[in-house]
């Protein structure tokens, strides 16, 4: 099973990856808010450019493609119009994150499997934590990798960092949002909310730290025990609604209810927001 998920898997990522890159990249390029998104004007991603621009495969560029975030990196390589084939070549050593990825899934899918009370794998715990453990370094070690091939490149490049054009459409975006967010936090500061927005906010904490307690420190009393292995027809009596004991629907509607006052207060938030604005706007205009 593992040897007929592997190469899977890694189709998946490669599609993935292609997808990200042709059908979001590259085809939305001229797409200010996906350009937002990335962070085109971010020292870090302006760094990624420059490795990612270089030609061939060296090991900067392969850290980056393996180690780095996929969302940016393959949308970047659609923005930047680099030929596909090359970077899913690139890609190929996330293999070495696949196989010890796999591995802790299946020992973990064997570890409760029984049969007439007895363990059929007693083995099996033991190996899902040693691939656990095997996963975390080799994923830990792909994010160093990548992150130390960027810092470098800030360091020992900054003049050709300092000298590639601002994307002046990104900034134009990014300094609205700055500005939306500073009438934000100017409208909400505590002295100026009314009480009942108060009561709002405050509800809404209180409510959500019931939830969280709850889920956090009484998972048994909350949640049926439901493992990988386990089926809504048999475990949970065809029901998949069974999984939720008494005080999980506690918790479940303490959360509903402070999303509730949460969303009030936002949504007064905005508004004062965007009445502070308009303010500013008047202002300025006198």
């Amino acid at each position: 099973a593992i040897v007929y998920a592997i190469p899977l898997s890694l189709v998946l990522k490669l599609l993935a990856c292609s997808l990200q890159q042709k059908l979001i990249g590259q085809s939305l390029s001229n797409s200010v808010y996906v350009r937002q998104q990335v962070g085109i004007n971010s020292r870090f991603i302006r760094a990624t450019k420059l490795i990612l621009a270089q030609p061939g495969l060296p090991i900067d560029k392969v850290s980056i493609l393996v180690g780095g975030p996929d969302w940016p990196t393959s949308v970047l390589c659609g923005i930047m119009q680099l030929p596909l084939l090359p970077i899913l070549v690139g890609t190929l050593p996330v293999l070495f994150i696949i196989v010890p990825t796999l591995m802790m899934a299946s020992f973990t899918y064997l570890a409760p499997l029984e049969e007439n009370d007895m363990e059929l794998y007693p083995w099996a715990d033991t190996a899902a934590t040693l691939a656990a453990a095997l996963t975390a370094l080799v994923q830990l070690a792909a994010l160093l990798s990548a992150t130390k091939y960027l810092e470098l490149t800030i360091k020992t490049r900054g003049d050709e960092l300092d000298a590639m054009p601002i994307d002046e459409e990104v900034k134009k975006a990014d300094d609205e949002v700055k500005a939306k967010n500073d009438a934000y936090d100017e409208a909400s500061k505590w002295h100026k909310v009314p009480l009942c927005m108060k009561v709002a906010l405050v509800l809404s904490v209180l409510f959500m730290v019931v939830s969280t307690y709850l889920f956090l420190l009484l998972q048994g009393l909350c949640f049926v025990e439901y493992e990988l292995t386990s089926t809504i027809s048999g475990d949970l009596k065809g029901n998949a609604l069974n999984l939720v004991r008494p005080f999980g629907w506690v918790g479940i509607g303490s959360f509903t209810v402070s999303c509730f006052f949460f969303s009030i207060f936002t949504g007064w938030a905005k508004k004062e927001s965007s009445k502070y604005m308009e303010e500013k706007v008047i202002v300025k205009l006198v």
